[in-house]
């Protein structure tokens, strides 16, 4: 099954998205997350994006407009092809402005620059409710699983406003379990 999952990691661990996206790649590694072993940790294999789709400029649009989201998802869901994808999207969002979050490549080394960024007050309402010490084997549409990078045996005060998640990068992950 092919699930996301979004790991945050402090501020002052990274000034860019590419050292943010690195991070949480070495951070997965090392917890046993691993992409080097077959059946270990959680996952077969996993990657710094969102399978082709960049989740983070997604879970934006949606923050900005669930209903106008909710039709072109509907249609997205009913393409595998990268080009009817981007298609859909320009035509649903004919003033985008940036790179087109559908249709992309997966074979990019710890993803695009937007799979990692600042948590904003859109990210934060999109991702409170999947806040988790626990990975939960999350897919589309499901509550997103959310992790810290912080030791579960410290004293890690969860954000409670979008204040407060500003101190952190969320970056995109997409597994295989």
């Amino acid at each position: 099954m092919h699930c996301g999952l979004y790991v945050c990691l402090h501020r002052s661990e990274a000034r860019t998205s590419l050292q943010a996206r690195k991070k949480v790649y070495q951070y997965l590694c090392d917890e046993g997350f691993t992409p080097q072993r077959r059946f270990g940790g959680y996952a077969d294999y996993f990657s710094v994006s969102g399978r082709g789709d960049a989740n983070l400029t997604l879970l934006r649009l949606r923050h900005q407009n669930p209903r106008k989201f909710a039709q072109f998802w509907r249609q997205l869901d009913e393409t595998f092809s990268p080009k009817k994808k981007v298609a859909i999207f320009r035509k649903t969002y004919p003033d985008f402005a940036g790179e087109i979050p559908v249709g992309r490549s997966d074979e990019v080394a710890f993803g695009y620059p937007d799979d990692a960024q600042i948590m904003d007050e859109a990210l934060f309402e999109e991702l409170k409710r999947g806040f988790s010490e626990e990975i939960t084997y999350a897919c589309h549409g499901d509550t997103p699983n959310v992790i810290f990078t912080d030791d579960p045996d410290d004293s890690f005060v969860w954000p409670k406003t979008a204040a407060a998640a500003a101190e952190f990068w969320v970056v995109a992950i997409h597994y295989h379990e």
